[in-house]
């Protein structure tokens, strides 16, 4: 009788284990996370789709909605045109909104991963004439590029969109929403919390002074919204630029110049 008790006992400890097991993060299948959507105010939602890394973790890669009465504007895309797909349907259903356009801050698949699903929906596209050209070459189009400057009128109010030059990538752009003081920096911004994440095509000579740039294009700005991790105020601004600037640093009675990257 007791060894049945204890079986028993033993078989109720591994139904229970199982059942606060998530086996779903270790799926195989690269997107397996739902896309989420969080309302920050009737007017502004953020987009979330998730990367599988070479790790087996998930990074969330941040996009943007901001709607002005029955109008919208995305900047960046989900990760693939099917989470795309959805983001089109949310907006148009559950918001009531005709999206006037999308912005991709640059070409790789956390900016421009689901292009091809608004350019499906007959939505127009928005980048820098750098990421069009480099979106060209993967048979992917950009309805409306900008060598520098552009915006977007919703509703009664403009959403700015601007290339300041070369960090995250040489062809990074961002958009600003006036009305708001709103910056949407895409991966030329890190968060608080963040590391100098994906380099292969950083400019790091480069990437502090673009953000010095921008920095004093905006300096009313409220809210910044990175491509990954939270969000905030201008300090995300500093925080970046401290990441990639140089300092010189005069070493003995010579005074030999030489450049220190700051972390």
């Amino acid at each position: 009788m007791c060894r049945l008790l204890q079986m028993l006992g033993i078989c109720l400890a591994v139904l229970l284990l199982n059942s606060c097991f998530d086996n779903s993060k270790y799926d195989p299948e690269p997107y397996v996370r739902s896309l989420e959507i969080i309302k920050l105010s009737e007017q502004d939602y953020i987009h979330i789709s998730y990367l599988k890394d070479s790790y087996g973790g998930y990074i969330p890669c941040n996009g943007y909605i901001r709607v002005e009465g029955n109008e919208a504007f995305i900047f960046d895309t989900p990760l693939n045109d099917t989470l795309s797909e959805q983001l089109i349907t949310f907006v148009q259903e559950d918001l009531k909104a005709t999206i006037k356009g999308v912005q991709v801050s640059h070409s790789h698949i956390d900016g421009a991963g689901g292009i091809n699903a608004f350019a499906k929906a007959k939505i127009p596209t928005y980048a820098s004439t750098k990421t069009a050209a480099l979106l060209v070459k993967d048979s992917l189009a950009i309805s409306n590029p900008f060598s520098q400057k552009d915006s977007i009128q919703i509703a009664e109010n403009f959403i700015v969109m601007e290339y300041l030059g070369p960090a995250h990538s040489d062809d990074n752009s961002i958009a600003y929403i006036p009305a708001s003081d709103i910056l949407l920096g895409g991966c030329m911004i890190k968060p608080l919390d963040g590391t100098k994440g994906n380099l292969a095509d950083a400019n790091l000579d480069e990437w502090a002074n673009t953000v010095i740039t921008l920095q004093n294009r905006y300096p009313n700005v409220l809210q910044v919204i990175p491509g990954h991790g939270g969000r905030g105020d201008k300090e995300l601004l500093d925080y970046t630029i401290g990441m990639f600037q140089k300092s010189s640093e005069v070493i003995g009675d010579n005074e030999e110049i030489v450049e220190v990257a700051t972390n």
